[in-house]
């Protein structure tokens, strides 16, 4: 009624009655939202002036009947209602339930001299509040509307109720189907505006635990599944739950509804279509289209049912897909990788053979298809895999790096998988999450992917299926939801041929294959040193040098079997070498070993395992150096290396070196 008195209400309900709206549309018709409720009650034949005292009720058995398929609504709302009627008011007030037919169920009244008058309208259980027995009232008008109302005196289309007012909210049940109403009635000198707000957040709590309940009817790995499924769409896809929420939604579809305003509000508000309409597009099959506020392109949604039943649905998938997209077609140009942000600079050097693929794994990257990277170790694996999470749908959650190659089975099962509080002897005292957990949202990297134990890829392949895993020593399934990324120097075939990788985990991980060429098959050596010495300088704070072309020469003739990790050693140690020379010459470098690099390999770099001796000798001399340069100082030597002090430490006793004294 807007900001009408209870007398100007009245004075309205009276025009209405004598046929002073009976024109046709007008303003004041606009003007005041309860006349069309009024012209709907008269429709319906409902009585202006009130029924009797009995009015229409059900008997005794039905009332029992009723009740009982009420049962879990009323297991929800039951504390709550009698909250409601305990509210101290000086005349009291009534608060009950209705089922979906607008016949009360029960009753809750805070006493005072309204019980009876209640009693009086027939506000007790078994009586029914429809629109066609009673006109506008708040039970049932609430039920046509389907949202919540307050009718406050002569707002009542029926003057025997005039001396109410009445606020009352629909529950929804999990398929979006109105199940019953909440309503509190008392007089209407009390009218308070806060009480629709009470009514309608009970309502909205009730419906909440009625959709968790019916969740939880679903088994575990179905909600894991549908959740993997919506994370793996390269196209926006969300999960709507009845009557219209948006409840999940994977990271293209955030991107599209990110210039939308209120994008976990109703549906009908984000992109213009109600539950109603897509869950019935979706029962026909039809495809619909929208316009999404605030943004120019239109789309084409389509939406699959979700849960039990054909014709009810928990959930719905709605996609959505650009129809100025279609309109461009799929032509690879439109879609060209960009090696743009500081992830892929990283990746330096511009040999033929790693940018392509670098444009490859930037082609990659936006999608949801796991990458298995396979490289001679030392070639960049983990540095690729950061840049493919950079410009990936999920770059925005956490990368997390594991090498399966660096621990022991149970120690990688624990990292992995995280354990339970006393778990294993040494566990934490309150337990560990683990990686995977961590990876949530996110990217996970795990390098020598082909160490992992058998029994590790078992659990690994479920968690890639469903999401689903458990700590170790805890039977509580959890869910993480993550990126794949995996990386081997290893031949993946030829251990899955021999037995020593499992094949379905293989075939699993094929989504992308990249491969980066080892640093004997790049032409870019000149144009890599010079880049990577101007890092390095800068990271271990020496002064810019260039370097000469002999240099150059002998750094070329070196076969590189640690590759790219081997160079940057061999340029911190020449950096050091150098004591801040203008040009770092062939005096400066360590003792290199090996001939010019061979000009066709054998078997693919794949499947080469280079030895690392030549790598640790190079990198123990390039500590020791440091630390007689820096008389001792760790955190100087550290500088000059361009590491962090305790990675130093850590590099000192894997080489079981000693720290000499300081000067």
């Amino acid at each position: 009624m807007g900001a009408l008195t209870l007398s100007a209400s009245a004075h309205l309900w009276e025009q209405f009655l004598v046929g002073a709206f009976d024109g046709g549309p007008d303003a004041r018709v606009e003007a005041h939202p309860i006349l069309p409720r009024w012209q709907r009650s008269r429709a319906l034949g409902a009585p202006s002036t009130g029924l009797p005292e009995e009015g229409p009720s059900v008997g005794a058995l039905a009332l029992v009947e009723r009740r009982a398929r009420m049962e879990p609504v009323w297991h929800e709302v039951r504390e709550l209602l009698e909250l409601l009627a305990a509210t101290p008011l000086p005349s009291g007030r009534v608060a009950l339930l209705a089922d979906r037919e607008g016949v009360i169920l029960a009753t809750r009244s805070s006493g005072g001299d309204f019980r009876d008058h209640a009693d009086y309208v027939r506000l007790v259980a078994g009586a029914c509040w429809d629109e066609t027995c009673r006109g506008t009232n708040a039970i049932g008008t609430a039920l046509v509307e389907g949202s919540a109302v307050a009718v406050v005196g002569p707002a009542h289309y029926a003057q025997r109720h005039h001396g109410l007012v009445c606020y009352a909210a629909p529950i929804h049940d999990p398929f979006g189907e109105a199940v019953g109403v909440l309503d509190v009635t008392g007089p209407a000198s009390d009218a308070d505006p806060l009480v629709l707000m009470t009514v309608a957040s009970i309502a909205h709590s009730a419906e909440a635990r009625l959709r968790e309940v019916a969740w939880a009817r679903i088994a575990s790995s179905t909600r894991g599944a549908l959740a993997s499924r919506l994370s793996r769409e390269d196209e926006p896809v969300l999960l709507l739950e009845a009557p219209g929420r948006i409840a999940h939604l994977n990271a293209a579809a955030r991107r599209v509804l990110g210039a939308a305003p209120d994008v976990q509000g109703p549906t009908d508000r984000v992109f213009g279509l109600s539950w109603r309409a897509l869950k019935e597009a979706a029962l026909r099959g039809d495809t619909l289209e929208a316009d999404l506020p605030g943004m120019a392109a239109s789309w084409r949604v389509h939406a699959e049912l979700v849960g039990e039943g054909a014709g009810s649905a928990l959930a719905l998938l709605v996609r959505l897909e650009s129809r100025g997209a279609r309109a461009q077609g799929p032509g690879p140009r439109a879609t060209a990788p960009r090696l743009e942000g500081d992830a892929w600079a990283a990746l330096k050097g511009d040999d033929p053979a790693l940018r392509a693929t670098l444009r490859e794994a930037a082609r990659y990257a936006p999608t949801s298809l796991p990458v298995l990277l396979l490289s001679e170790t030392g070639t960049g694996k983990e540095l690729l895999a950061r840049a493919i999470h950079a410009s990936s749908n999920v770059g925005a959650g956490p990368f997390v790096a594991v090498n399966c190659g660096a621990l022991s089975s149970t120690l990688l099962e624990s990292e992995l998988f995280g354990h339970a509080p006393g778990a294993f002897t040494g566990a934490r005292a309150g337990g560990a999450d683990g990686k995977l957990a961590a990876a949530d949202g996110g990217t996970l990297f795990l390098d020598e992917l082909a160490e992992m134990p058998a029994a590790l890829q078992v659990m690994l392949l479920r968690v890639l299926e469903d999401g689903s895993f458990s700590r170790v020593g805890e039977s509580r399934v959890r869910h993480s939801r993550f990126r794949l990324v995996g990386a081997t120097c290893r031949d993946l075939e030829g251990a899955v041929r021999d037995g020593s990788f499992r094949g379905d985990l293989y075939f699993r991980l094929q989504g992308a294959i990249l491969r980066l060429p080892p640093l004997r098959e790049r032409g870019d050596l000149p144009e890599l040193v010079k880049a990577l010495v101007v890092q390095l300088a800068q990271e271990g704070g020496h002064p810019p040098c260039a370097v000469s072309p002999a240099a150059l020469a002998r750094l070329q003739a070196h076969a590189w079997p640690g590759n790219v990790r081997e160079l940057k050693t061999v340029l911190r140690l020449a950096l050091v070498r150098a004591m801040g020379a203008d040009v770092l010459d062939v005096d400066a470098l360590p003792p290199l070993s090996g001939g010019a690099p061979p000009r066709h390999p054998v078997s693919p770099p794949a499947r080469e395992a280079p030895s690392p001796v030549a790598l640790r000798e190079l990198e123990a001399n390039a500590i020791l150096d440091a630390l007689s340069r820096s008389g001792g100082n760790v955190a100087r030597a550290a500088r000059l290396l361009g590491i962090a002090r305790s990675t130093l430490y850590r590099m000192v006793e894997r080489f079981g070196l000693s720290l000499p004294p300081r000067s």
